[in-house]
């Protein structure tokens, strides 16, 4: 194995020739449990959350010497946002293979100590391979005159579509908003109701948060009848909201 001085590493890391290779293992997919707020319920509910974690490394070669980097990453699945990464509690964050290096003392240096010297070009990974994001089309047209959607769901894929809203309605954190206040300050909740250019209705539901540490949570459905609507939003007095704002008749016949 040759044997090089830390300003010949130097030289040698600056060329732009290398070249980069990244790989990326998922190790494990569990659910990591949440707490979130129930609107309809007032109460607490323990939420199952599809996690992912694993490892991911970038390997650079030139001249039959090879420089490692490694981190872990982890990710709610279908949340880009949620993406982590990291070398805290690792050993073996770097490796250098194929030369020895020494410093002006003659003293070879480690992989560690050679990574004081090396730039973001040997460490950065491109996750965009995950697909982490995950969309499903519903009757998309982008030449339509109609407005093509794209609504965010916990846990699964977002949901792609063309088509118009139908109606709205929403709660108020407010107190002062009288019968609209959700009940709880700081909480609320938005129904939105679309239908696709198809004929297909898409439910949608956001609940928002202003408390530390907790997060809005979106959920979504996509309904071929009205009758699937109803069973999504439910009859309590938002949704009822809704369906006067749509024109929906949501009253039951008795005979």
């Amino acid at each position: 194995m040759k044997t090089i001085s830390i300003a010949e590493f130097e030289t040698l890391v600056a060329r732009n020739d290398w070249q980069r290779e990244q790989d990326h293992e998922v190790v494990e997919r569990l659910d990591r449990q949440v707490e979130e707020w129930d609107e309809e319920n007032e109460s607490l509910d323990l939420i199952d959350i599809p996690h992912v974690w694993g490892w991911a490394s970038k390997t650079s070669t030139l001249d039959g010497i090879k420089i490692t980097y490694t981190e872990g990453f982890n990710y709610d699945e279908c949340d880009p946002d949620s993406l982590s990464t990291g070398t805290e509690g690792q050993d073996d964050v770097w490796s250098v293979e194929g030369v020895v290096v020494v410093d002006e003392g003659g003293d070879e240096l480690n992989a560690h100590e050679l990574a004081d010297y090396l730039d973001s070009d040997f460490s950065s990974i491109d996750y965009s391979v995950l697909e982490i994001e995950q969309v499903t089309d519903i009757d998309v047209d982008e030449d339509s005159d109609m407005e093509t959607f794209t609504l965010e769901i916990d846990n699964a894929p977002s949901v792609r579509f063309t088509g118009e809203l139908v109606a709205s309605a929403a709660s108020s954190d407010n107190q002062a908003m009288g019968s609209s206040y959700s009940g709880q300050t700081g909480r609320w909740t938005e129904l939105a109701l679309y239908k696709t250019k198809g004929g297909k209705f898409i439910c949608h539901q956001v609940g928002r948060t202003r408390w530390q540490g907790e997060r809005d949570r979106f959920s979504g459905k996509v309904c071929e009848t009205l009758a699937e609507v109803k069973e999504f939003f439910g009859h309590r007095w938002l949704a009822k909201e809704l369906y006067a704002d749509a024109s929906i008749d949501d009253t039951v016949e008795v005979e």
